[in-house]
């Protein structure tokens, strides 16, 4: 993938040409998203145009051996990292000790198919336990070996990392001691969506780069028009008109039917909802044209729109944050959710 064919973050993009032409690019870079923002994409580019031997410029020549093995995924100084779990595809051996190359043909399809992949989705593809996927100390053992080696073609070996804050600590630990004495010619990509869950040591040896929320122009390019999901719908419609009814016993069902579901589940649900908030918040203010409604919810969101107060929406926003991060930290669900209800209710 070039520079030019990533979605958005164009300062970003220029940001990073300015530090490889003035050589202050350093040996980790840690991009910080949100789920789906781009990091994945821009990262492949990166390590494209680092390898890349045709001529130069701000970015991938795009045909030089090197960069058609970049857009295939299949070049040889290339590794991905990300979190797995057992799995009915693996052999019984694999399922003792699960790593991500059990797993990197399904990766490279998918992710050839949608760079701009949402976690989820990514567990998904795998066919993979999304409660149970994590990144473990034989994961960094296997990258430690990969590493001892000579870079086969490229002048560097890239390892892409996708949501570091998903190892545990032993693999953290022994991550940390690549990052303090990387091989010659070797450049670590980590994607986090939580970077306070990353390791504070591991943290203080990257460069930090900000991934720039897409506009709506550029979510719908790189996600499609805001999808229905029917269950997440009518819990969202149910939760509103309970707030709005102020009928706290008709939210019951809401938060225990989201608790009871596996944590990344629980995560979209609050992805969900903030889009959803934010549809009616552009049509209570006239905003029709930016809300990203499916057909059949117009009428919905409309109606809400007129009967929701001015000051639920940042509080709304902010309180589905907190309730995502809380997911994170792995919080008793019902409580979490039981706890965002309520409060939703009384912001309404």
């Amino acid at each position: 993938m070039k520079f030019e064919d990533v979605i958005g973050n164009v300062p970003v993009k220029e940001s990073l040409f300015r530090m490889m032409e003035e050589g202050r690019m350093g040996h980790a870079i840690l991009f910080v998203e949100k789920d789906g923002g781009g990091a994945f994409a821009l990262s492949l580019a990166l390590a494209q145009k680092v390898n890349c031997t045709g001529p130069a410029g701000a970015d991938s020549c795009g045909v030089c051996p090197g960069c058609h093995k970049y857009g295939k995924l299949i070049h040889p100084d290339l590794h991905f990292i990300f979190p797995v779990s057992k799995a009915k595809s693996l052999t019984e051996s694999e399922k003792k000790a699960p790593i991500s190359d059990y797993f990197v043909e399904k990766f490279r399809n998918f992710a050839l198919s949608n760079p701009y992949f949402l976690e989820q989705e990514l567990y998904d593809a795998l066919e993979l336990d999304a409660g149970n996927a994590g990144i473990s100390v034989n994961e960094a053992r296997d990258i430690s070996q990969k590493l001892s080696l000579k870079s086969f073609e490229g002048q560097f070996r890239t390892i892409i990392i996708y949501l570091p804050e998903k190892m545990n600590v032993p693999a953290a630990n022994k991550l940390l001691k690549l990052l303090e004495e990387p091989p010659l010619g070797t450049l670590f990509l980590l994607i986090t969506h939580n970077p306070d869950r990353v390791l504070q040591t591991i943290r203080s040896r990257c460069q930090i780069v900000g991934m720039i929320p897409f506009s709506r122009e550029e979510e719908e390019k790189a996600h499609g028009e805001f999808r229905v999901n029917p269950e997440y719908a009518s819990l969202m419609e149910t939760l509103l008109e309970a707030g709005l009814s102020k009928k706290v016993i008709d939210t019951f069902p809401v938060w225990e039917t989201i608790s009871a579901k596996e944590r990344e589940k629980q995560k979209e649900f609050c992805i969900y909802a903030e889009e959803y908030i934010r549809n009616i918040f552009l049509y209570s203010n006239g905003l029709e044209s930016l809300a990203r409604i499916p057909a059949g919810m117009d009428s919905t969101i409309r109606s809400f729109s007129g009967r929701i107060k001015p000051t639920f929406y940042r509080k709304a926003f902010a309180k589905l944050e907190e309730t995502a991060a809380a997911v994170e930290g792995n919080a008793n669900a019902k409580l979490n959710f039981c706890d965002l209800c309520n409060q939703l209710l009384l912001f309404l």
